[in-house]
């Protein structure tokens, strides 16, 4: 799938295939999910998204840390479908701060300033990548379970787009229950670090907001070799 390509109709109506599906029900009216679906809480990219991220699933590259698999269901906002042909964009930091792809930043812990350019890592792709939605709306990713930097709690960028249509995009962030921080923290190569001095108050994009936070943190459970979690994502389809 050429992720590019733009769909448009000149002057038209754009409907996606959910919405025509559920339009053709034969003389039974539209057709109301069983519940509602809300879309998640928009929260900012930040400043290390980057373009044409690779195609894969298995984002790590190689990279230490605790594996962390995870499966998003992409539903649309109206009829809770799943949404075929999502672009689905996630990147984090590895297990020690670092961002792929870019310079990163430095933030003085007191004031939570930014205090100048951090380690250059242009060149660099891990724990970046996209998948692309099949019937079933899901998208998994193998990753690992981030580390902290100044001034930010662990967390994983998303940016998901109905078949490359802009004005659909959706930017979030998923977060992890603190227990499995504390866990996860005191075995290498996290530990070295120590333990987050930032928290949900100091964080300076969630801003102490726990209801935010609590509707975009993932459940996890122990898996083989690390820990899985899955999460629904409901998002504009038309």
């Amino acid at each position: 799938m050429d992720r590019r390509h733009f769909i448009a109709g000149a002057g038209g109506l754009i409907l996606s295939g959910v919405a025509s599906r559920v339009f053709a029900n034969s003389g039974q009216g539209l057709a109301y999910p069983s519940r509602e679906c809300r879309a998640v809480p928009h929260v900012t990219p930040g400043p290390f998204i980057k373009p044409d991220s690779p195609l894969r699933s298995d984002i790590r590259e190689g990279l230490p840390g605790a594996p962390l698999k995870l499966k998003l269901r992409i539903v649309d906002d109206v009829w809770c479908q799943p949404v075929e042909g999502a672009v689905v964009d996630a990147w984090q930091c590895d297990a020690i701060g670092r961002y792929s792809g870019v310079e990163n930043i430095n933030f003085d812990l007191n004031t939570l300033r930014v205090t100048g350019v951090g380690l250059d890592m242009r060149g660099q792709s891990f724990l970046r990548g996209h998948q692309v939605t099949g019937q079933d709306g899901v998208a998994e990713f193998t990753t690992l379970y981030p580390g902290w930097y100044v001034p930010r709690l662990p967390h994983l960028h998303l940016k998901i787009t109905y078949r490359d249509i802009g004005w659909t995009a959706t930017s979030t962030q998923l977060f992890f229950p603190a227990a499995v921080e504390r866990a996860v923290f005191e075995s290498e190569p996290y530990a070295s670090r120590g333990p987050n001095p930032i928290d949900l108050n100091r964080d300076i994009v969630l801003k102490g907001d726990q209801k935010k936070l609590d509707a975009l943190t993932v459940d996890l459970q122990k898996d083989s070799d690390g820990f899985a979690g899955t999460f629904d994502i409901a998002i504009s389809a038309l």
